[in-house]
């Protein structure tokens, strides 16, 4: 028999060989525990993402089709069957001699929505690089998670406790019969060993959710370096991260077999919801807010150069929310908007004001690609250069943003007024958009955006329609 890594590489190869037949797959990705496996064990549930430009049911058909043609021997195992799990979620087979293709096939639009409704699933999906086609980030990142979505998506504490009181593991599939295609929900009880699979998964995948939310990171860990990282952030939590390792051990060495697992498990869950809300309770709130319009928002290039002062705010455009501090910048308009929000002490801060757009200040868009056509052709290249005559990039305004966050204490609630590119480059790097496409967000005037603080950390805490809104430029 070959060995671990020469039929990892060929179970790859044979698969993408299959299925980029079908001229509608745009990306291939291999996924999940699988990639890093040492030996056969986890050879029943290999995940594979497939990304088509568009699903139909004879779309979904062709690549069964494909897929199904493989054969044990094709990937190094004659001694093997090859069967195809094409659900979405936990669904698992343990059958003797069993290779388990767990093909996910979305549309861009499926996997859209799916970035939005678990967002923490699609995030651990990025750590792998497409075998074919485009990366998933690529396609729709799910970057910029948040903490209310540790408790509201698919893959937050509310859906593990549902399937945890009904000791019901549920997963979902296709449905071709409606119009348009839609996804069926389904359940199984759940025996002895998925209890105990079941227990690791949500434990492993709550403490990764909660870091990467409160690092802002997207790492992967060992099971001895996430059980380190996470008591690190709550020491409260030992006896669940001992908990977790046993699991992991029974897992992955059958060295011992954990008792009582739904009661810890329902106890981990207590805690950390307990934990979260705390969290969502005292962690201050930093709104960002750009500043009021004035009547040289005209399609100019407004910057530093020129200092308008607002036009008069409707009542129903002013944040009700009343702030324990504000901060502004140093140029009018936004000073007289942070007049205009309730609340206490209000500082002016220049690391808050807009960017410098040089000898661009003033310039319509024709103007300046006329006057700086070397600067057009930098963006066109995707580059983020400088404006010219001493002028800023847009990375100079992220750094000076990153000084301001660096120097606050904040405590509770505080508004920061501020401007266009400011907001641009703190959302740019929430969701982790590329630095060329910043210019595309369109911050509304006097629009709230909170974050979160943490260890001087920002955490995005944007509603829904702005995430989505932001996203989709």
């Amino acid at each position: 028999m070959k060995n671990i890594e020469e039929i990892k590489v060929q179970i790859k190869k044979t698969l993408v060989k299959c299925i980029s037949e079908v001229k509608s797959v745009i990306s291939i990705t291999f996924v999940g525990s699988f990639e890093s496996a040492t030996d056969l064990r986890l050879i029943s549930d290999i995940d594979i993402i497939v990304i088509v430009d568009h699903l139909t049911q004879p779309v979904f058909k062709e690549i069964e089709e494909k897929a199904g043609i493989i054969k044990g021997e094709d990937i190094f195992l004659p001694e093997y069957q090859i069967k195809l799990n094409l659900s979405f979620g936990p669904l698992k087979f343990n059958d003797e001699k069993t290779a388990v293709f767990h093909l996910m096939i979305y549309d861009v639009e499926g996997h859209r929505k799916h970035v939005i409704e678990s967002p923490f699933t699609c995030l651990d999906w990025e750590f792998f690089p497409a075998v074919f086609g485009q990366n998933l980030k690529d396609i729709y990142s799910a970057k910029g998670v948040q903490l209310a979505d540790l408790m509201g998506t698919r893959r937050g504490m509310e859906a593990y406790l549902d399937d945890l009181k009904r000791r019901k593991i549920s997963y979902r599939a296709y449905d071709f019969s409606t119009n348009p295609i839609t996804e069926k929900k389904f359940t199984y009880d759940m025996d002895e060993r998925h209890q105990k699979e079941y227990a690791y998964h949500v434990i492993k995948f709550l403490m990764l959710n909660l870091i990467k939310i409160i690092r802002q990171t997207n790492q992967r860990f060992s099971a001895q370096e996430l059980s380190e990282e996470f008591g690190q952030l709550n020491p409260s939590f030992k006896r669940h991260t001992q908990f977790f390792l046993a699991l992991h051990f029974w897992k992955y060495d059958q060295q011992l077999e954990p008792q009582l697992i739904f009661e810890q498990l329902e106890e981990f869950i207590q805690d950390l919801s307990i934990w979260y809300k705390n969290l969502n309770e005292t962690l201050p709130i930093l709104s960002f807010i750009r500043h009021g319009k004035t009547l040289l928002n005209d399609g100019s290039f407004l910057g530093v150069g020129r200092n308008p002062d607002i036009l008069p705010l409707e009542s129903n455009q002013i944040p009700t929310d009343e702030f324990d501090l504000i901060y502004t910048g140093t140029l009018q308009r936004t000073i007289s908007t942070g007049l205009a929000l309730k609340g206490g002490n209000k500082i002016q801060e220049p690391l808050l004001n807009e960017i410098n757009y040089g000898s661009a200040e003033g310039l319509l868009y024709p103007e300046l690609a006329e006057k700086f056509p070397e600067l057009v052709e930098a963006w066109e290249r995707k580059e983020d250069p400088k404006f010219p005559g001493g002028g800023e990039s847009q990375h100079d305004v992220a750094e000076r943003i990153d000084k301001f966050i660096a120097k606050i204490k904040p405590e509770n609630r505080v508004a920061i007024v501020t401007h266009n590119v400011v907001i641009r480059a703190l959302i740019g790097k929430a969701l982790d958009l590329p630095i060329h496409a910043w210019f595309k967000l369109n911050p509304g005037h006097v629009e709230k955006h909170d974050f979160r603080f943490f260890e001087n950390k920002l955490i995005p805490a944007l509603t829904k329609d702005q995430r989505i809104r932001y996203k989709d430029i």
